[in-house]
């Protein structure tokens, strides 16, 4: 009789160890991100990237982007990102271009909505895109903005 009386407690305990386990693995979800401290928010992306080509030469324009102060924090300037690849790199689907900064741009006076430029030197042979990311006067960057590409 007495192997009967532990059938039921080892099956309590076994149920105990399933639920605490199901309790510490699955109380999280969503999707994880930096921390972000209080009050410090990010600024939005850049939506209007354009570009002309002139005479070898790209130009890049943007407005500065509204944001509204509950959710976002004013753009105090842009990362401007570079990618350059050759005709091979440019062809291949699965590798992402290697963007690099080339520079940085303040928006220090400017109000939402003003025009902003940017010119580069392409280079020929190449595929160049480009891509802005803004950041806050905390040093918070936002999302990057759609990319922009030109082969040259």
């Amino acid at each position: 009789m007495p192997a009967i009386r532990s059938l039921p407690a080892a099956g309590w305990v076994a149920a105990a160890c399933i639920g605490l386990l199901l309790v510490s693995h699955g109380g999280g979800c969503g999707r994880k991100l930096l921390p972000i401290r209080p009050g410090v928010l990010p600024p939005p992306a850049v939506a209007d990237l354009t570009h002309e080509v002139r005479a070898g030469e790209i130009l890049l324009f943007w407005s500065l982007p509204a944001f509204n102060p509950a959710k976002e924090s004013a753009a105090a300037g842009f990362k401007v990102l570079r990618a350059r690849q050759t005709t091979a790199e440019a062809e291949c689907r699965t590798c992402p271009p290697a963007f690099q900064l080339v520079a940085d741009i303040a928006a220090a006076g400017r109000s939402p909505g003003s025009r902003m430029r940017f010119r580069d030197v392409l280079e020929p042979g190449f595929k160049h895109s480009y891509k802005l990311i803004s950041y806050s006067t905390d040093g918070l960057a936002g999302k990057a903005s759609p990319p922009v590409a030109v082969a040259y």
